[in-house]
């Protein structure tokens, strides 16, 4: 798939989490699941969506497993369990609500019916925006944010409150799957005790084009 490619050749900067022993343990400990996933933070819906979600965001082929193989989506949900305060797991519930409130008014379909051909049109929707639309989403956000200091009752803008959470996923699927062992040990450049360091030398000659997973 072209997009699990791009971003084992891209360097995966900016991904707000830091490889801390604390996180590199809860990750192991988040397998691939079986046909049913059971959420321990999220509700059923809100996790079969995520499942959805993270699999568009890094689908599996014949050779390489994608994000849901290396159980990406069960880290991102423990993650948001145990590592989130109580008012960031209210964002992130708020904007599960933008996210089903657009999928509804997309495709008349809520999160326990809908197939993923719906959410890759959010997805495309959202994380494919033009740099004004999205400094629109952002204005949208800051205000939000800025009234919920003052009154915990306002809503968030559905689709600002999407494009967030949205982008919250890609971000968090993409540094689990780099992370795990699968991928960061047998798909990615995998050099534990670093050698000696050779300046100027090709990415594509050093490591046949690959990202380092350390």
């Amino acid at each position: 798939m072209k997009r699990r490619q791009l971003i084992k050749n891209l360097g995966l900067g900016g991904v707000a989490l830091v490889a801390t022993p604390t996180i590199l343990s809860l990750l192991q400990s988040c397998k691939a699941d079986g046909p049913v996933f059971e959420p321990v933070f999220l509700s059923n819906s809100q996790g079969k969506a995520l499942r959805h979600i993270v699999d568009l965001i890094i689908p599996s082929d014949e050779t390489i497993p994608g994000a849901v193989d290396v159980g990406a989506h069960k880290f991102i949900d423990t993650y948001w369990n145990q590592a989130v305060d109580a008012e960031g797991k209210t964002q992130i519930l708020a904007g599960f609500d933008a996210l089903a409130n657009r999928l509804q008014d997309a495709s008349g379909k809520t999160f326990d019916d809908a197939e993923a051909e719906d959410y890759d049109a959010l997805l495309a929707k959202y994380l494919t925006s033009s740099k004004e639309q999205e400094a629109v989403f952002q204005k949208s956000l800051g205000e939000f944010y800025q009234a919920y200091q003052n009154d915990k009752t306002v809503k968030v803008d559905p689709d600002a409150g999407a494009f967030s959470l949205l982008g919250n996923i890609r971000g968090m699927a993409i540094w689990g799957w780099k992370a795990s062992e699968e991928i960061g040990e047998n798909v990615l450049a995998y050099e534990p005790i670093p050698g000696k360091q050779i300046g100027c030398l090709p990415l594509e000659e050093a490591t046949g084009g690959k990202t380092y997973s350390l």
